[in-house]
């Protein structure tokens, strides 16, 4: 159970000590928010140095923990509502899966993941490749770009997939699954669960706009209203038309944005897609457009406020030079 808290297996326990998400204890929803604040966005090789010592841990206390902190988490991220920490919950278990799988050693734990995950899936131990899943079936899942059908595999209308294959098509499920929203009232909930959402939601957006702030460059606040207004709603995780997005990244480009600050802050679009993302970046860094003067603004329907300038850039002041501002900072800091 701690290295599947989604399976079968773990909502069973759940039931048998009548967890009740109504009457969870603040000490539960302080580590599922230490785990999606901190835990969930560690680096790969940390990571899979914690899940190391999980592959043969048979701790019942720390078993409890683990999976009573999924479902918690879960509904915290419902609750919270910011696409970049959905995809980054739902990516960590894609990650853990797949570790947790490829150093499996029992064939019965991979088949009982297996059954958990999609029941679709059968063994064929006739095929040299001894899992399949009907075309029709695998097509219903949806996968997209995540993953990519594979015709040589393809036959008298079944995939098969090898063990390796076969676990990474797992892992893409399980994060799709996770995506995928659920219905959660929060009228339902007691104010505390509420109140750790809201205090999740604040120290994420917090984090972003952070990460996303370069020096020297115009800040957030000082950006055109119309290109706030774009740069905002992306960042809230909603979704933009091509317009949108595509005007505001002409403008972050024009004003000194590069590719991976660029793509920080397209990732946190509903429909992200990295391989078309960094494509469409990298051509408009090379091509180097322009940024629309008010006029095609207004007739793109861009515009918030009247600002009574002819071009956004006329509402940016004046910028000292690198070398002034630091002398700046310095006195600032010697004076204090």
């Amino acid at each position: 159970m701690i290295k599947y808290p989604f399976s079968k297996k773990a909502k069973k326990h759940l039931a048998d000590i009548n967890m009740d998400i109504k009457n969870v204890d603040e000490d539960l929803l302080k580590k599922s928010a230490v785990f999606l604040l901190k835990t969930i966005g560690q680096k790969q090789d940390d990571l899979e140095k914690q899940w190391h010592t999980y592959l043969t841990l048979d701790d019942k206390r720390i078993a409890d923990i683990f999976v009573q902190v999924y479902p918690v988490s879960r509904i915290l991220v419902e609750l919270v509502d910011y696409t970049p920490l959905i995809q980054s919950f739902a990516v960590y278990y894609q990650k853990q899966l797949k570790y947790f799988l490829k150093n499996c050693t029992s064939e019965d734990e991979l088949i009982d993941i297996l059954a958990d995950v999609c029941q679709e899936i059968k063994q064929d131990e006739s095929k040299s490749k001894i899992y399949s899943i009907n075309l029709v079936d695998y097509l219903k899942l949806d996968l997209g770009e995540e993953h990519k059908l594979v015709y040589s595999n393809l036959e008298s209308g079944f995939l098969y997939f090898d063990k390796v294959e076969l676990i990474d098509l797992l892992a893409i499920i399980l994060k799709k699954r996770i995506i995928k929203a659920i219905v959660v009232d929060s009228k339902e909930l007691p104010k505390m669960f509420l109140d750790y959402a809201e205090f999740i939601r604040k120290k994420v957006m917090e984090g972003a706009v952070d990460k996303l702030q370069s020096p020297f460059k115009p800040k957030i606040n000082e950006f055109p209203p119309c290109f706030l207004e774009l740069h905002n709603k992306l960042l809230s995780g909603k979704k933009l038309s091509h317009i949108e997005n595509y005007s505001l990244a002409v403008f972050l480009v024009n004003i000194g944005y590069g590719f991976d600050e660029l793509m920080e802050i397209f990732k946190h679009a509903p429909n992200y897609d990295f391989k078309i993302a960094s494509y469409q970046i990298k051509k408009l860094l090379e091509k180097k457009y322009s940024v629309p003067n008010c006029s095609t603004i207004k007739t793109d329907g861009l515009c918030v406020k009247e600002c009574s300038v002819k071009h956004p850039f006329q509402l940016f002041k004046p910028k000292k030079n690198v070398n002034s501002a630091k002398k700046e900072v310095v006195e600032d800091e010697q004076e204090q």
